[in-house]
């Protein structure tokens, strides 16, 4: 599936800054992501699909449930689901 194929996002609304820190202590790596809540599209993709940045990364779609027994990226993903509008949480977050 490319980029022309892909349901549009609702309105996205940023919920969280998160400085992530992981790998191997000899090559230890930083990252700064900003996560964004969006109401998901009326239709999802049922297979996986690749990042528009990354073609060597390839997603799919998780029902909110299944978070808690499917490992979501970077872990600490899961403190930022019920951010109340109006508020942006920052995360330092250390894996590994």
């Amino acid at each position: 599936m490319d980029g022309r194929n892909r349901p549009a996002p609702g309105p996205l609304r940023l919920v969280g800054v998160v400085e992530s820190f992981f790998g191997p202590t000899e090559r230890r790596q930083h990252e700064i992501g900003f996560y964004y809540h969006t109401p998901a599209p009326a239709e999802l993709p049922d297979s996986p699909f690749t990042v528009q940045d990354n073609p060597g990364v390839t997603c799919h779609w998780l029902p909110l449930n299944d978070t808690e027994s499917t490992p979501v990226y970077p872990l600490v993903i899961r403190d930022l689901l019920d951010v109340p509008p109006g508020e942006i949480r920052h995360i330092v977050n250390h894996e590994g």
